[in-house]
């Protein structure tokens, strides 16, 4: 009698589930970004700083006291401003400012230049035409100006300089996207759900959108630390957040300069928290883009 050959079933591999594939990219950029990683890190400390910032001090920041330009100290970390306001509450709740103004201003900026930029570039023509050059007349000026004419213009305040700041970012984040929607129009998924009925908005927001969401990422983690550059540029200026709020820029202008010689922690603490912000921004966005361009991976 023959023997009969056993047939073995085939080996079915399930596909990775997108909680597997995040924790798996994850893994990955804490192996190959070690730069990113300690920019996140320092991000993370920054943000658990400006939530928690009346548990990790008891002090008012806009309170003034008898202790004038108090060094460092068990009472005052960071010692004192001229009106004896604690430099270590101001420091820890700045950073509320900067990172309240930073966020909302990508968020819209990233958001408004991506939808310009789907349209321009998708629809072409005199749509592409008039937009783009809206966009190259607003990039056309200096930015610190153009944010300052319109902090002045509008007044004092969180909204103003979202506003504000963001309206610079705008055009040149949609110049960015816009040369992306061009590549991916040209796609072949765009002819086959064209092919297929699908209409101009289903193929903008429901195929081209997706496919950018790796360079608006990209694109806002290097908008972030700029934004929060300007804020601080702005509140140095005095155009930003109202007079004797806490602010990182703030408290490196105004009358506090000539203090800082003898008060070097003046410009000492507030300066250091924002460098190392932006810094850390920086880092992080680095690392994002040499991971999720493709064309920095090598793949073609």
């Amino acid at each position: 009698m023959a023997q009969a050959t056993a047939i073995s079933a085939p080996v079915v591999i399930a596909a990775p589930t997108l909680l597997q594939r995040q924790w798996r990219w994850i893994v990955r950029f804490v192996r190959t970004q070690p730069l990113g990683v300690l920019g996140a890190a320092i991000i993370l400390l920054i943000v658990f700083a400006a939530l928690f910032a009346g548990v990790l001090t008891s002090k008012d920041p806009v309170a003034t006291s008898t202790d004038i330009l108090q060094k460092p100290s068990a009472d005052h970390f960071f010692g004192t401003t001229r009106q004896g306001k604690d430099v270590y509450a101001r420091v820890l709740y700045g950073a509320r400012v900067s990172l309240e103004v930073g966020l909302f201003t990508v968020l819209l900026s990233v958001m408004g230049g991506t939808v310009l930029a789907l349209v321009a570039g998708y629809f072409g023509g005199l749509v592409d035409q008039i937009i783009s050059r809206i966009a190259d007349v607003l990039i056309s000026f200096p930015s610190i100006l153009f944010a300052l004419t319109l902090a002045t213009a509008l007044g004092k305040g969180l909204t103003t300089m979202v506003i504000s700041i963001s309206i610079i970012f705008i055009p040149i984040i949609m110049r960015i996207m816009r040369g992306a929607v061009l590549q991916q129009r040209s796609a072949q998924y765009v002819e086959a759900a064209r092919v297929l009925g699908a209409t101009e908005w289903r193929i903008i927001f429901g195929h081209i959108l997706p496919n950018l969401m790796s360079i608006a990422i990209i694109t806002a983690s290097s908008t972030l630390p700029a934004a929060i550059l300007t804020e601080s540029g702005l509140s140095f200026l005095g155009v930003g957040v109202a007079l004797g709020e806490p602010s990182w820029g703030g408290d490196l202008s105004g009358d506090s300069r000539q203090f800082f010689q003898i008060a070097w922690w003046m410009a000492i603490f507030p300066g250091a928290a924002l460098s190392l912000t932006v810094l850390a921004f920086n880092l992080l966005g680095d690392s994002l883009r040499d991971t999720l361009d493709p064309r920095l991976r090598g793949v073609r």
